[in-house]
């Protein structure tokens, strides 16, 4: 599957279950979110769903900022209904590699959809948080950091 999606120009592949194929679950090795509107939704983790440190950082991030997140089954229906409706505002990956990575568009059944560039992107805002908590350039209200010493 990842060759063919290279063959037809895209980088990666979003994965669906196994079982029905009906609920999208992780983008290549990275957690996926999808937002809708201003709610934020993404997979439960599962035996294949890998509960990464970043899908949870951005969990935690959205929590004290106010802003839904949904950990829930996502369907495909749902996600191509909103691209049509126009209340698909963005996809992006997260991960340890890649902490958060936008996702540009995606094909589907032979169908491509673009995703709006938008200025209040979820992407570049948890992107911006937990890069300043890493670099210690912004309060760490989690207790992530560790002072370590030789």
């Amino acid at each position: 599957p990842t060759n063919l999606a290279k063959e037809e120009g895209f980088q990666q592949i979003i994965w669906t279950d196994a079982s029905s194929h009906e609920f999208l679950e992780e983008a290549g090795t990275m957690n996926v979110f999808f937002r809708i509107n201003d709610t934020l939704l993404t997979a439960p983790t599962n035996d294949r769903i890998l509960d990464g440190v970043t899908r949870k950082s951005i969990l935690n991030l959205a929590e004290v900022n106010g802003i839904k997140a949904e950990v829930r089954r996502v369907s495909v229906k749902e996600i191509l209904e909103a691209q049509e409706n126009g209340t698909l505002k963005e996809i992006f990956g997260a991960g340890t590699a890649a902490v958060i990575n936008p996702i540009q568009g995606f094909g589907f059944q032979g169908k491509r959809y673009e995703l709006p560039e938008i200025e209040d992107s979820y992407a570049k805002f948890f992107k911006d948080k937990l890069m300043k908590i890493q670099y210690n350039l912004a309060e760490d209200p989690f207790g992530w950091r560790y002072l370590v010493k030789e």
